[in-house]
């Protein structure tokens, strides 16, 4: 990846662990799929003001790696 891209990438991960994935536009969220960095998780089952199945967006175990955030 280019430097730009890593920085982009690095923005998108932020978003995904703060739970504002929801303005991630597609093509974004499709280079974090093909580099194996986030999995999309359904269904979810939330409790109170959200309440309902939705979809998850979640690190995987290289997404962990790849934010140093492995062990």
């Amino acid at each position: 990846m280019t430097s730009n891209a890593v920085q982009q990438v690095q923005e998108d991960m932020g978003l995904i662990a703060r739970g504002e994935e929801i303005d991630l536009p597609w093509s974004r969220l499709r280079v974090l799929l093909d580099y194996g960095l986030v999995e999309i998780g359904t269904p979810v089952l939330l409790g109170g003001p959200l309440a309902g199945s939705r979809t998850s967006i979640s690190w995987t175990d290289e997404g962990m790696r790849f934010m140093g955030q492995a062990s």
